[in-house]
């Protein structure tokens, strides 16, 4: 398969542009959405891989004139080959068994994990499925983020997911990962900041529990909103059962929206994101 992404100022002819240069280089369509918003015109579209093209590259070249008159942005995706994860985890493993679980099912297409990355030297996990363990500490570790960093480098993923690592990014280490990061959260921030924010949602007699995944920025939790969802809450739950189902609601989330950027349904549009079904 392959996928193409594209927007551009709304405007008559769009479909009709895009579906007959596919028609012309011989392309069976099985997938378009569209819709259009702000004045702009948002559409995925996927067919099978007929071999037309060697590769992005060749299909940018080809691709260019059209997306020049349109005066659009877009992104191509092959699925020839297996696209590539970094995963960082800190103590809670619940996120990072759902991400490895749906790998194994094939749940995320040809996806594999290259290396996990923790604050906490537990090794286990990354064992049993046979992927690379890094444990960098973070605590009296000044030299930390670029150990990481080499990491990265080493491997080159396509994303990096934080499953449910502990700890802020800098900048400067977002400036240089050189791939998009994935992370999640609980969503009582701002109201309940932080070690203890079930407890506190707990005396403040909450009704909901959520949970957000987002594209990681320089600003903290500001970045483009992927995947959200709630669960709500029933008198009597103590603060465990209000854990257990913000678990449950942080590895849903996390692997919907993982799922989202892997399959190539998510446009950056401003400070937020255009999702396709």
């Amino acid at each position: 398969m392959i996928t193409l992404i594209f927007h551009c100022p709304e405007r008559r002819g769009i479909v009709l542009e895009i579906s007959d240069f596919l028609f012309q280089k011989g392309c069976n369509l099985v997938a378009l959405e569209q819709h259009s918003e702000d004045n702009q015109f948002f559409i995925r579209v996927k067919w099978d891989d007929n071999h037309y093209w060697e590769n992005e590259a060749h299909f940018c070249k080809d691709f260019e004139a059209i997306n020049k008159k349109l005066n659009g942005l877009f992104d191509i995706h092959f699925f020839r080959k297996k696209q590539t994860l970094g995963l960082f985890v800190s103590r809670e493993p619940h996120v990072l068994l759902e991400v490895l679980n749906k790998i194994e099912l094939q749940e995320f297409g040809k996806t594999e994990i290259l290396f996990i990355i923790s604050n906490y030297n537990n090794d286990a996990i990354a064992k049993r499925y046979h992927i690379p363990f890094y444990f960098i500490p973070t605590k009296n570790n000044a030299n930390y983020e670029q150990q990481q960093l080499n990491v990265i480098e080493k491997y080159n993923p396509n994303f990096i997911g934080l499953a449910r690592y502990m700890k802020i990014l800098t900048a400067h280490f977002i400036d240089h990962t050189g791939c998009p990061i994935i992370n999640i959260h609980h969503s009582f921030l701002p109201s309940f900041v932080g070690a203890t924010p079930y407890e506190m949602a707990y005396q403040r007699g909450v009704k909901l529990i959520g949970a957000t995944s987002h594209f990681v920025i320089p600003a903290l939790d500001q970045g483009p909103i992927i995947e959200q969802d709630v669960t709500r809450i029933k008198s009597g739950y103590s603060v465990e059962k209000l854990k257990k189902l913000g678990r449950d609601t942080e590895k849903k989330v996390f692997s919907h929206a993982l799922k989202k950027v892997l399959e190539h349904k998510v446009i950056l549009y401003k400070n937020r994101t255009i999702i396709f079904e």
